[in-house]
């Protein structure tokens, strides 16, 4: 039964002050349910244009609910619908013959989605298509014209708050920070993160960070560049960075030649052949710069090494 929405948005916009990033969208979702009763929800966003899904927190149904529709994805009219008209709360049962539709039975049909209304804009920040979607299945009835309404009206302030828990996580944190998403895209930081990034990779990293950034910090929650060093923490299905600037490797100049070809795929003894040297010599050395550096294989060193552009081995 809907109640009187003037609470719950206070409700909301409380709870973005105070939850982490990671339990905002689920608990909202919840105080939902108790003003619109529904079996499974979805708050996501994505690229309208490739269909590419950033983040998604799925209430009450599986979290691997999006695998299903990736292969049926632009064959779906529900999506159409609703990527093609932001703004707005639409209903699956208004598209005709939804229910004949291949993602229908491919996809949500085997969620036993009878009934969905979603609403959906274009986040200025992000530049995504931000979306919650609220399904009942076969056992329940329509969502009323006064649910969709509520719906509608209440959704628009959500996003709102969301951009507010997204900043306050940020604020909140210690250092230079910021949220970002598994593509790269900041949806909050800070100004001297900011700054850091543009100092690093130019305007264009306001945004977005490069693929190679992203590449490191999934595989190893770090990544060391020329002026700055990041290092991630999932929240959610986002990551909250924090950025430092970097100084000089302490390493002196015979330990960066070292470093630099052994790290470029040189063996010891070929590092020893190019700067002169005996093997045994090109060992001590690597065994301090490994110190130093805090690295413990020849891959991490290649991290290092290649991220600070040490001067060439000659």
């Amino acid at each position: 039964m809907v109640s009187d929405w003037s609470d719950f948005l206070l409700e909301v916009h409380h709870d973005s002050a105070r939850l982490s990033a990671a339990d905002f969208q689920v608990t909202t979702l919840q105080r939902i349910r108790t003003h619109l009763d529904f079996d499974f929800a979805i708050w996501g966003e994505g690229d309208g244009t490739s269909r590419e899904l950033h983040t998604a927190t799925v209430l009450d149904q599986t979290p691997t609910l999006f695998e299903t529709w990736e292969p049926v994805k632009h064959e779906d009219p529900f999506a159409n619908l609703v990527i093609g008209n932001t703004g707005q709360t639409w209903a699956l049962s208004e598209v005709p013959r939804v229910f004949h539709s291949k993602a229908y039975s491919e996809h949500w049909g085997r969620y036993h989605a009878r009934e969905m209304i979603s609403t959906m804009q274009i986040d200025p920040r992000t530049g995504l298509h931000v979306f919650v979607t609220l399904a009942r299945e076969r056992n329940q009835a329509d969502f009323s014209r006064q649910e969709r309404a509520f719906k509608s009206l209440v959704t628009r302030h959500l996003f709102l708050a969301a951009q507010n828990n997204d900043l306050a996580a940020v604020t909140s944190a210690q250092g230079h920070t910021a949220l970002v998403d598994r593509f790269g895209v900041l949806h909050a930081s800070d100004d001297r993160f900011t700054a850091l990034l543009i100092e690093e990779w130019g305007l264009s990293a306001r945004r977005r960070l490069p693929a190679a950034a992203i590449e490191a910090l999934a595989l190893h929650g770090h990544y060391t560049g020329h002026q700055l060093e990041l290092t991630a923490e999932p929240v959610g299905s986002r990551w909250l960075l924090q950025a430092r600037p970097v100084s000089a490797l302490p390493l002196s100049p015979r330990e960066q030649q070292i470093a630099s070809a052994f790290a470029a795929g040189l063996s010891y003894k070929q590092v020893a052949q190019q700067l002169s040297i005996a093997p045994g010599t090109v060992r001590t050395h690597l065994t301090r710069i490994y110190e130093k550096l805090g690295v413990s294989d020849k891959g991490a060193l290649a991290t290092r090494v290649n991220g600070r552009q040490l001067p060439p081995a000659s």
